[in-house]
């Protein structure tokens, strides 16, 4: 086996035995002539088909249905809000005739790297051809030997499985074999030994009929920074869909500066996911009493605690807050005379009149610590507008409750965040996120 694969493998186990579960993938081997600057990745939004997206005039997000997605809702598909879209980035794998380039959905609490590789039965329709290991030169399967939990070595073949299933949203099953191949970012610089998982079967990936695979956004960030010392990774999403924003990489230089940043610890939790100590919510500034700093607890066996997550589409509140935050947003609107609208899938919502618009509360979430760190989420970005064919157009909270509660794409939009590994610490501040977009090509 080549010599820098096997020294990579042994970082790995170094690695477990500090208890940190870092898979096999994403290990990024530094090459001698690494630069010390920054990088990104592209990002983009993909929206799901029969379902748009859009800023209105009054500068709320409205949802549209198509035809199709509503006949397929009454034939008993649920059209679940949260899927209005995906955030997505382009990467390329493999040299010669193996070289492709894919697009991977974007999520921040994969354990790791993978993508749909040839063979694959059964296989989900993406954007281009199929990832053919044979055809690039650079490819290696790992080896059974230099395995370790939670892959599986296969004697048998002389390789090393890995397997995707329990806890993954929508059911999602993949299985397949930890691979090794290059790995080139948009600026055409190239990971000679990028690791991560070559998937033959693939079940339940609701991929839009685009994405090859999935890009673990947080072992990507704390890979770049063991291999390249590059400490800090950032975001500022948008929703346009003709608009390319960045996944930025780097040290403090790197990353843009604003002159208002809050911060909160990131939580020593050893998973794949960014924890942070939610301590309270408020609705339209007032505290509510009855969601106290225990309500967002993380229990033993992985329950409960608050993450910060781009691949959750919809802001999930553990089910005592959630309820909390609907009663007091109905309990506000109510008094000024809303009208409520059942609408499926949502919780709440309202008749969208001119008065109730302007009555719309906003969220704002509070942080442990001792700084009175608070993140405030816009009424636009807590309301989207939806046409219902009864009632006219609706605005409807874009919460919804869960097990564990997850900060997600949606309330993060227009907000800057910065999660620093060295210092363990997550930073945000407001932005028009449009800005530091480009046109897509």
């Amino acid at each position: 086996m080549d010599t820098n694969l096997v020294t990579a493998l042994t970082i790995i186990s170094a690695l477990f035995v500090h208890h940190l579960p870092l898979a096999i993938a994403d290990i990024i081997r530094a090459s001698s002539n690494t630069s010390a600057g920054g990088f990104t990745l592209p990002l983009f939004t993909k929206q799901t088909p029969g379902l748009t997206i859009r800023r209105g005039a009054d500068g709320f997000l409205h949802l549209q249905h198509s035809l199709s997605s509503l006949e397929a809702s009454n034939n008993g598909t649920t059209i679940l809000p949260e899927s209005g879209a995906q955030h997505t980035t382009e990467v390329h794998f493999g040299t010669g005739n193996g070289r492709r380039k894919l697009l991977l959905e974007l999520d921040a609490t994969a354990p790791m790297t993978w993508i749909q590789c040839k063979p694959c039965h059964p296989v989900a329709a993406q954007t281009g051809a199929l990832f053919d290991g044979e055809l690039s030169p650079t490819f290696q399967h790992v080896d059974a030997s230099v395995c370790r939990p939670p892959f599986v070595p296969d004697p048998s073949i002389h390789r090393c499985r890995f397997h995707l299933g329990a806890g993954t949203p929508g059911g999602l099953l993949v299985n397949g074999l930890v691979s090794v191949d290059e790995y080139t970012r948009e600026d055409g610089y190239v990971f000679p030994k990028f690791v991560f998982g070559c998937a033959h079967e693939t079940h339940n990936f609701h991929n839009l009929n685009t994405f090859a695979g999935t890009l673990a956004y947080r072992r990507f960030a704390t890979q770049a920074a063991a291999a390249h010392g590059m400490a800090r990774s950032s975001y500022c999403l948008f929703r346009e869909t003709s608009r390319k924003g960045f996944l930025r990489f780097g040290a403090e230089a790197d990353i843009p500066r604003k002159p208002h940043y809050q911060t909160t610890k990131i939580l020593p939790v050893h998973e794949s996911a960014y924890y942070v100590s939610l301590a309270g919510v408020s609705v339209g500034g007032r505290r509510l009493a009855g969601v106290r700093p225990e309500t967002f607890v993380r229990r033993e066996g992985g329950e409960g605690g608050c993450i910060v997550d781009f691949g959750t589409p919809l802001t999930v509140l553990v089910e005592e807050a959630y309820r909390a935050v609907e009663d007091a947003v109905w309990s506000d609107l109510g008094r000024h005379g809303a009208a409520r609208v059942e609408h499926a899938g949502y919780g709440l919502c309202v008749r969208a009149t001119a008065a109730v618009k302007g009555r719309l509360p906003s969220l704002s979430l509070h942080f442990a610590g001792e700084e009175a760190t608070t993140l405030v989420i816009s009424p636009k970005q807590l309301f989207l507008m939806v046409d219902d064919e009864r009632a006219g157009q609706v605005a409807c909270l874009a919460l919804v409750p869960g097990r564990r509660t997850v900060i997600g794409a949606l309330q993060q939009v227009d907000t800057r965040f910065v999660f620093d590994l060295k210092d363990n610490k997550l930073s945000f501040a407001p932005e028009s996120c449009i800005q530091d977009t480009v046109p897509v090509a």
